[in-house]
């Protein structure tokens, strides 16, 4: 008696006002900040300074044609209350070493992003050592990590999103300024630009950053695998309660749902709008430029799109928004990752379901061990482009599982009256078949390099 009445006291009705959801939005926020920056400030404005407005649709395939895999992550995880790795693990058939073959290689693909990450806290501390020269870049990058591991260690999810979103939002509004400020300058850009844009060339040269733009701009398939963690943690799924079939349980699954696709569309609209903004001043004002050269030196190269915009009194505006934009994104794939890595060790039977008190002890020893690594990646290499773009090719390969998986989840036996409409079949299949063509011309190219 006393368990009903504390899963009744649980339940939340749904919002029904467009207007009275909006206290309710927040994982799709987190991942926009954990997606403005890396694919964003490096690989999208590095694109548009080597192939000019070229490239624009592959940009905008990138924001657009994902987010309704991520819609579906987001409802199996209300209807099921599963995280991507327990969703994952419930095939019974393929399993290796106790483990279904997709969590092996969701496995992989984490191990892989101890290399891509770092050249996004590596990015962070160029900032920083731009801004404050004195202190050696080794010393730069352990403050990062100190400042990310910090406020993510205690596993409070509602830190996370007002962090995450703040530090987004300090960027955000700083370069669609700048977009629209460069009308007035030498590097103005008109309809017959944006137009070119759009023709779905394929010019030489620029393949593979193409490749990793797709695979890291948008939601890309970390995003999408972390967003169940995120809408978990937010309620979502704790509000709809079991799945028992009832109508309570219908309505409050449907209002939820219609929630978190309210989330997830206001994210692709600041994100979709940010990463245009990008593009399009790296196809104006850097690509006349020399060739960006990667190294310790490629975000001074990259402040140049303000700097030629608005004064050179804008370098410290842009070098202070990139350390914010480069901060959250690392801020935020840190707390998104050491879930992560939790849910697999939970899923490996490396810690009990039900044992709380060692999650958040795995997540917290995480919130640390993940900066530091990627710290030590980048000090290694010290190359942040190459870095990025080996981590966009990374999640352009990982969406072939992502979608598959996204297939799965669509089409598993649930109530016909949470069915999703024929409009939305449609717009999902082509997201998967884009994401399918995209990937396998990733893995292509890779293979044939």
């Amino acid at each position: 008696m006393e368990k009903e009445r504390v899963q009744k006291e649980v339940l939340r009705e749904p919002p029904r006002r467009l207007i009275d959801s909006i206290r309710y939005l927040g994982p799709g926020l987190i991942l926009s900040a954990a997606i403005v920056g890396s694919g964003e400030l490096i690989a999208t404005t590095a694109l548009g300074a080597r192939a000019g407005f070229t490239f624009l649709w592959i940009i905008l395939l990138g924001c657009l044609i994902k987010v309704a895999v991520q819609l579906e992550y987001g409802r199996n995880c209300i209807l099921y209350g599963q995280s991507s790795f327990q969703a994952w693990n419930t095939e019974k058939r393929g399993r290796i070493l106790g483990l279904h073959w997709s969590v092996i290689i969701a496995f992989l693909f984490l191990i892989s992003m101890f290399i891509g990450l770092a050249g996004v806290i590596g990015g962070a501390a160029q900032v920083a050592l731009s801004i404050f020269p004195g202190i050696p870049i080794p010393v730069w990058i352990l403050l990062v990590a100190l400042f990310i591991a910090l406020p993510i260690y205690r596993g409070k999810y509602k830190a996370v999103e007002v962090i995450a979103t703040t530090l987004n939002m300090i960027f955000v509004l700083a370069v669609g300024y700048c977009v629209i400020a460069v009308q007035g300058t030498i590097y103005s850009f008109g309809l017959s630009d944006l137009t070119e844009g759009l023709k779905f060339q394929l010019p030489p040269g620029a393949l593979a950053l193409a490749i990793g733009a797709f695979g890291i701009t948008g939601v890309g398939s970390a995003e999408i695998f972390t967003y169940p963690s995120w809408c978990l943690e937010k309620g979502y799924a704790r509000w709809t309660g079991p799945a028992d079939g009832s109508e309570d349980w219908i309505r409050r699954a449907r209002g939820w749902i219609r929630v978190m696709r309210i989330d997830a569309l206001v994210a692709m609209v600041v994100y979709t709008i940010t990463t245009c903004a990008f593009y399009i001043l790296g196809a104006t004002v850097l690509q006349p430029q020399e060739r960006l050269a990667d190294g310790n030196e490629l975000i001074v190269q990259l402040s140049v799109i303000f700097t030629e915009v608005l004064g050179q009194q804008a370098w410290f505006v842009f070098m202070i928004g990139a350390f914010a934009v480069l901060f959250s994104t690392v801020f935020s794939n840190a707390a998104g990752y050491s879930r992560l890595w939790t849910d697999f060790f939970v899923e490996a039977r490396l810690i009990p379901s039900n044992d709380q008190e060692r999650r958040r002890r795995s997540i917290a020893i995480m919130a640390w061990v993940l900066p530091i690594v990627w710290g030590a990646v980048y000090l290694t290499f010290q190359k942040p482009l190459f870095l990025v773009v080996f981590m966009g090719i990374s999640n352009s390969l990982f969406l072939l599982v992502v979608a598959y998986k996204a297939i799965v989840f669509h089409y598993r036996n649930i109530d016909t009256e949470l069915r999703p409409s024929q409009v939305y079949r449609l717009f999902f299949w082509l997201s998967v078949i884009s994401i399918g063509l995209m990937a396998a011309w990733a893995l292509y190219s890779t293979l044939g390099s």
